[in-house]
């Protein structure tokens, strides 16, 4: 680490010089986005979702228009003309697009599932911040088949694509393109209670055929299009209300199931309620009572020859929802390549839903109820969690508790605060977490971020903090941070979740993307390079790794890279990469390569793969991880996912694959099957899910759900369930 900072400061000379010129692009960029300013028509007549716009008031309302690029041609006006305009009335905000196309019979449309893949296909994309604070929003998408994508933005960047909403779309093609047309109730968004509203605004379209991304308001190349606080303004909404805001859904459940060792099948009937509330115009009071997880999909497994934790996305909605309040220690997010720490491979997460009525090996736990407040008071975000879950087995019930808060700070910055609590039944068995956090972001590129948490469990005192400290130089090519981050021994957040514990790690990295703007086949190069240390908690060496990275992003949005990884890892005691593979405690040194490439999503036939190989602690081994996608049609996909690795040791040679199918098929835009088919060679385990669902009205959906895990070696059915979810929203 002593010769982290020398190097920085010479990388840090090497970005000087680029800044001026960074910055006149974007003062371009800003003074066209001061200009962007569009306003909604108030009608009487009634308006009919239909996507023909063929109402007068469409007429009459100015649209918005002239989109900038983003890709291939940063700045430039967009190759083919965008039109949208906005109409409202007392209960609905209705948003009708016209998408020329000069080349209209070659739409690129490849899903109509729903919440289908960005970048998958032509798609427009509108992103409202209606509370106005240049960091939240709600997006509503549509393709040319009339598949419909929603998502909240938070943190000005971040996106939360498992929200969803009440709004509906409606799509028709023509000869000069294709036009859709939104409705969404007012009752879908948050926004104050002034009697003149003005909105935050940003319109997106993808036109595949030319591999454009164009916005309403200019985007520079780093940022992503739900970075709201760059967006443009809506206005003209005059006298709305968001009304009682009450949602109410219950839900009703039958199924037969069967275990290994049951002798006869068991009978399942159960019901339930989730409930959502307007406290305010920006405070929602989620709850639920007898939460029930049935049409989850199956989590994909995964192979670990690592000494620590694999991690698991949560699935479940009801965490999902308004997860992006919760969030603790993940900065901005808003930049391309940003995302959630521990998601991508940050080592800590001090709250993780998924510990809630979840088992370590992924066993549901009968979850009681629980309530959830989360949203916006002035420049106060809050959310407050509390579920309970019941007793299952040696696992007593417990009571969780979760509470965030941040003050929002300049444009985009903010300090924060967390709690989680575990309570269970048992006397003296709770376990608490205190932290505090904040993010810091200068002139759009300095990035400061960092926290410290301290967690409480009877029976582990002393050395239980958990710190972070990270900064960085984010531009539209280069890249450079420095961080540092710390996990003490006692440090036990049973909430949250740790990959590697007992460890202090100083990580630096550079990256270099120089865009290719006159290249028609090549985005941008990329040239990175990333060292790693780790101390363990007596502060010795523990880990060293060195990454080298090159490659090329295409302008189809696929990309190759080439990396070389070197490592020095010291065991202090032996390690079990399987039971009957064992690495002796000792010092290790061992380099490895892989490729990387990927075809991008827009295509039929789409590819991405990766190649390991190199030496293997005292070995070698192989690894290949590859998807395939194949979509013949929008109604149509299959994904078939292998994940082979091949490992010699002095003491032996073993192999460990997985591979899994996954079929879909979207018979409308609210009907669809999805089939997720696995089997693991090492566990001789093969596993079936199996999902139809149809929306038979927004937000209410009816599910059969079919699971089947099976040993293949024995033939022994080890769990089978048939299970049958209806669900129904009022909306008042």
């Amino acid at each position: 680490m002593k010769r982290l900072f020398p190097v920085l400061a010479v990388l840090l000379s090497v970005v000087a010089p680029v800044f001026p010129q960074e910055a006149s692009s974007d003062a371009a960029l800003e003074a066209i986005r001061a200009l962007k300013l569009v306003t909604a028509l108030r009608v009487t007549e009634e308006v009919t979702l239909d996507g023909q716009l063929d109402e007068s008031a469409w007429r009459l309302a100015v649209p918005a228009t002239d989109f900038i690029q983003q890709y291939p041609r940063n700045g430039e006006p967009s190759a083919e003309r965008t039109e949208v305009r906005f109409l409202y009335d007392a209960d609905f905000l209705y948003i009708g697009v016209i998408c020329f196309d000069s080349e209209a019979g070659n739409l690129s449309v490849n899903e109509l599932k729903e919440d289908f893949n960005f970048g998958s296909g032509d798609t427009i994309s509108v992103i409202i911040d209606s509370l106005h604070d240049r960091r939240s929003g709600f997006v509503f998408g549509s393709n040319p088949a009339g598949a419909k994508r929603d998502g909240q933005v938070f943190n000005d960047g971040q996106f939360n694509q498992d929200w969803d909403g009440v709004w509906d779309a409606k799509v028709r093609t023509t000869p000069e393109g294709w036009i859709t047309e939104f409705a969404i109730p007012f009752k879908t968004l948050r926004f104050s209670n002034v009697q003149a509203q003005e909105w935050g605004l940003q319109v997106t379209r993808l036109l595949m055929r030319r591999n454009e991304q164009s916005n309403w308001s200019p985007i520079p190349i780093r940022a992503r299009n739900v970075r709201v606080s760059l967006a443009g303004t809506l206005n003209g909404l005059d006298g709305i209300r968001q009304g009682r805001n009450l949602k109410i859904k219950p839900f009703v459940t039958a199924g037969v199931s069967k275990f290994s060792g049951d002798t006869d099948v068991r009978t399942d009937y159960d019901g339930g309620l989730d409930a959502k509330y307007g406290i305010t115009q920006s405070l929602t009071l989620d709850m639920t009572y007898r939460t029930d997880f049935a049409q989850v999909e199956a989590d994909q497994q995964q192979v670990n020859l690592t000494r620590f934790n694999l991690f698991f996305p949560e699935k479940r909605d009801f965490f999902l929802e308004n997860s992006g309040i919760f969030s603790f220690g993940s900065g901005g997010g808003g930049f391309n390549g940003g995302g959630n720490e521990g998601v991508n491979g940050g080592n800590l997460i001090p709250f993780f839903s998924r510990r809630i009525g979840l088992s370590a090996a992924g066993t549901p736990i009968p979850i009681v109820g629980g309530a959830r407040v989360s949203g916006q008071t002035g420049r106060y975000d809050l959310g407050f969690l509390s579920m309970k879950t019941e007793r299952l087995g040696s696992t007593p019930s417990n009571n969780y508790l979760v509470g965030r808060a941040k003050r929002n700070l300049l444009t985009t910055s903010f300090v924060g605060g967390i709690v989680t609590s575990r309570d269970s039944a048992t006397p003296g068995d709770y376990n608490r977490v205190y932290g505090a956090d904040a993010y810091f972001l200068f002139s759009d590129r300095i990035e400061f971020d960092s926290y410290i948490l301290k967690s409480q469990t009877p029976g582990r005192t002393g050395k239980d903090n958990a710190r972070k400290f990270l900064t960085a130089w984010r531009g539209n090519e280069l890249n450079i941070s420095a961080e540092y981050n710390t996990v003490q021994a006692n440090f036990n957040p049973e909430a949250g979740f740790v990959r590697r514990k007992d460890v202090t790690q100083y990580t630096s990295d550079f990256s270099w993307r120089p865009q290719l703007e006159r290249s028609d086949l090549i985005r941008n190069l990329n040239f990175a390079v990333s060292a790693d240390y780790y101390a363990s908690g007596a502060g010795t060496v523990e880990t060293r790794t060195q990454d080298v990275n090159f490659g090329a992003q295409f302008e189809s949005g696929g990309f190759v890279n080439v990396s070389m990884n070197r490592t020095f890892d010291r065991l202090t005691s032996p390690f079990a990469i399987r039971p009957d593979f064992a690495v002796a405690r000792g010092d290790y040194t061992y380099a490895s390569y892989s490729l990387r490439g990927n075809t991008g999503q827009s295509r039929k036939v789409g590819v991405n793969t990766t190649y390991t190989w190199g030496e293997f602690w005292n070995g070698t081994r192989q690894s290949f991880v590859s998807t395939l996608n194949v979509r013949p049609n929008y109604h149509l996909g299959l994904e078939l996912n292998y994940n082979g690795n091949w490992v010699d040791l002095p003491n032996g040679s073993f192999a460990a694959n997985i591979v899994g199918a996954r079929f879909t098929y979207a018979f409308t835009s609210r009907a669809f099957l999805n089939t997720f088919l696995q089997y693991n060679a090492d566990a001789h385990e093969f596993s079936s899910n199996i999902r139809f669902n149809i929306i038979h009205r927004p937000l209410s959906d009816l599910y059969l759900v079919y699971n089947d895990r099976r040993n293949t070696a024995s033939g022994q059915v080890m769990e089978r369930a048939f299970t049958v979810k209806l669900t129904n929203l009022f909306n008042f």
